[in-house]
């Protein structure tokens, strides 16, 4: 097979078609200022900031977007969609989160209350759950005529022990809006990749079920193994794996190992799009993830001999 393009690769496996090498993107780079010397304004700047501020802004955003791009052959950005399609768009595809159609884990704070509720007041939960659900495919249908090439919905359903809530109660309060959204906006012609962290075991069946094209972080520090999750769901998309507590220690070795169990196990059959198994966060020393790509096409080099 021909090389191919990062983009041509990601197209290629959304729509279940054979690649050269699994392509590459992240959810989220929090490493602008080491990776490209740009700082970007936080919230509470970007609270206060004037017109100029947020034009310089958004500038600096599109130029980390096309570094991510230029430099770690990233195939899919997030951010303003019709901007970057506008700007980026023969480069990689663009995505766009949509994360809070459905109930997943409250802050620390809040499950007490949540837990009452779910069992004292379900029909008020059931009607909070018609509302988010309602309130995702209609930004759905935004993202749709902003022409976002495909969406990820960004919803943690589990702890590393475990799901939030008890499959019995996942099945009542998530699964069945969860399946409403994924259909809804399959309906507008747009893929969808679910990302959730934690131990998703007891669930992942039922996520499975709603239809979602992949599923992304197959978070190992919560007991989820690539090579098991790929055998139970061979057509499933699957991203990231790659142990981001490795890449927090920076210990080449373990990361080279880690890179390479999910190149072989996750592009077993193909459908696999390499990442972590969270996101390039803040604090990540930027060596671990350059290492991290160096294996990865190490691999590749490898797999065509």
């Amino acid at each position: 097979m021909e090389k191919m393009t990062n983009k041509a690769r990601l197209e290629a496996v959304l729509a279940g078609r054979p690649v050269d090498m699994p392509p590459h993107f992240e959810l989220v780079f929090q490493l602008e200022e080491e990776a490209f010397g740009i700082k970007l304004l936080s919230g509470e700047e970007l609270q206060r900031a004037g017109q100029a501020e947020l034009e310089k802004d958004q500038a600096q955003r599109l130029e980390i977007n096309a570094r991510l791009i230029e430099d770690y052959g990233w195939a899919a950005v997030q951010g303003p969609t019709r901007l970057l399609k506008n700007q980026l768009g023969d480069k990689a595809l663009v995505f766009d989160f949509n994360g809070n159609g459905t109930f997943w884990m409250p802050p620390g704070n809040e499950i007490m209350d949540f837990v009452v509720r779910m069992f004292e007041r379900p029909d008020e939960m059931h009607d909070l759950a018609r509302k988010k659900c309602a309130d995702s495919i209609e930004l759905a249908r935004r993202q749709q005529d902003q022409g976002v090439d495909f969406i990820v919905i960004n919803s943690d359903y589990a702890f590393n022990t475990g799901p939030f809530i008890s499959p019995k109660h996942f099945a009542e309060f998530v699964t069945p809006y969860l399946t409403e959204i994924v259909q809804a906006i399959h309906e507008l012609g747009i893929p969808v990749i679910l990302h959730s962290d934690g131990d998703l075991k007891a669930i992942l069946g039922q996520i499975v079920g709603t239809g979602i094209d992949g599923y992304q972080s197959i978070d190992p520090q919560g007991g989820m193994d690539i090579r098991e999750v790929r055998r139970q769901y061979p057509e499933l998309i699957l991203m990231g794996n790659v142990q981001c507590s490795l890449l927090q220690d920076t210990d080449e070795a373990q990361i080279r190992e880690s890179v390479r169990y999910c190149f072989k196990h996750g592009n077993e059959g193909g459908r696999y799009i390499f990442s972590t198994s969270n996101c390039i966060f803040k604090g990540m020393p930027l060596k671990s993830y350059r290492l991290m790509l160096d294996e990865y096409r190490a691999c590749y080099d490898t797999q065509r001999g």
